[in-house]
């Protein structure tokens, strides 16, 4: 039966953990495929409507269905083995974007079968997509974790970095290429999720986290709507966490809106896709570094006051973009400040979620992984579900320029929010959580 790793060389403990390569693969593989088919989304959407407004509503309409999805999702997870639903996810990500694929190459895709299609995948994907990150907690050690986090979303970084522009470019040599590429990508996920042995894992009791053992452990708790209930109650029952909620989901608007507005107007421009595809690298390197820099503040520096000068940090990077697209300054200058702006702004977000979430899901009891994510992630999401529409609407009314003041207006009141929050302030180093509150 395996164990726990605890131990101080990360690197080596991740990969000597079990199940840890195949768990990894999988999630990797997802994480290209969602990132290869983002950006490919909006321009087949901008592309067969015309419209910045209905390419807008189409990432919103597909957030929407995954925030409501994962409201149930998250007990869904906890009631069944997680090996099972890696797969299952998987199984439908290679159904709807493989469609897509042969859709375009039969040059029969129409804006509402897009809506439908992309809806329809994001709503499994909401529920059944905190499988995977509810499973890191049976193999990875608690102590070890925000250092965990922290590799994932460097490895996330470096997807994006790639996956952005090779998406346009796929694009832009054929539109169904980097749909058919993503499929490809999440057959791979589940044929890595099928080596994962469930009987391996292990819960932070010691417990095996088998199906067999939930199915013991779900004689217990009676009924779905009991775990959907007993999961939201213990987060809106933590201080800490509701103000968390709050502040992250006026952030994710404003920090979403932005990237909307710049991906939109883009495209408004008749910008190459490769170029668009670039905005989102620039961001992405940057969050490579900022992986690497959250690895280590959790253990040298305070959490709460990494997470207040990240907030700071946020505003002070999307300023600049105030000044782009504007009287005096040609598109190509514009391009590049934004550009650089927007790159600079991927830092602080590693550090956010491998340190505050990384404290929180320390926290959390193991079992109830997937319902915390989803009791967190939800409401944080829910602003942000409306942030490509916002952008798509505000941009014919006050161009460039208006939209981003209207987003860093979000980002200036999440930011007071998580200053004026002494619970946040106070949190402390990763070695001081085991006595730590919510």
């Amino acid at each position: 039966m395996g164990a726990v790793i605890e131990s101080a060389n990360v690197r080596r403990s991740f990969w000597r953990a079990p199940n840890y390569a195949a768990w990894f693969t999988a999630d990797t593989a997802s994480a290209a495929g969602g990132s290869l088919r983002a950006l490919a989304v909006s321009l087949a959407g901008y592309a067969v409507s015309g419209s910045t407004a209905a390419a807008g509503w189409l990432g919103t309409s597909a957030l929407i269905a995954q925030q409501v999805a994962s409201v149930f999702g998250g007990t869904f997870v906890d009631r069944h083995e997680r090996r099972t639903l890696i797969v299952a996810n998987a199984a439908f990500g290679v159904c709807t974007w493989g469609s897509v694929a042969a859709l375009l190459a039969a040059h029969t895709l129409t804006y509402p079968m897009l809506l439908v299609i992309a809806t329809v995948g994001s709503a499994v994907s909401g529920f059944l997509g905190s499988a995977t990150d509810a499973m890191l907690r049976s193999i990875i050690g608690v102590r070890d974790y925000p250092k965990a986090l922290s590799l994932n979303r460097g490895r996330d970084a470096t997807i994006n970095i790639a996956g952005n522009p090779i998406g346009g470019f796929l694009y832009g040599i054929a539109p169904w290429l980097p749909f058919l590429v993503t499929a490809c990508l999440y057959a791979i996920s589940g044929a890595a999720a099928r080596c994962i042995d469930a009987r391996r894992l292990v819960r932070a009791d010691g417990a095996a986290d088998s199906a067999d053992a939930r199915a013991a452990h779900g004689k217990q708790r009676t009924s779905f709507f009991g775990d959907f209930v007993s999961g939201w109650s213990w987060s809106l029952h933590k201080p800490m966490l509701v103000t968390i909620m709050i502040a992250a989901a006026i952030l994710n608007f404003g920090v979403n809106g932005v990237e909307y507005t710049i991906q939109l107007h883009l495209m408004s421009l008749n910008t190459n896709a490769t170029l668009i595809g670039t905005i989102g690298s620039g961001i992405a390197a940057m969050m490579l570094v900022g992986a690497f820099v959250a690895a280590r503040l959790s253990d040298h520096m305070p959490v709460g006051v990494c997470i207040c000068v990240s907030f700071v940090f946020l505003c002070a990077c999307i300023a600049p973009m105030l000044f782009a697209y504007g009287d005096g300054m040609s598109d190509g200058a514009s391009y590049v400040l934004v550009l650089i702006a927007n790159s600079v702004m991927g830092l602080p977000f590693p550090i956010i979620d491998a340190l505050l979430l990384g404290f929180v899901f320390a926290k959390a009891p193991t079992s109830m992984q997937g319902r915390i994510y989803v009791s967190l992630t939800v409401p944080a999401q829910a602003l942000s579900a409306f942030s490509s529409a916002s952008a798509g609407m505000l941009l014919p009314v006050l161009g460039f320029r208006g939209a981003v003041i209207v987003f860093l207006a979000a980002l200036a009141l999440s930011t007071v929010i998580v200053l004026c929050s002494a619970r946040i302030r106070r949190i402390p180093r990763a070695d001081g959580w085991d006595t730590a509150e919510l």
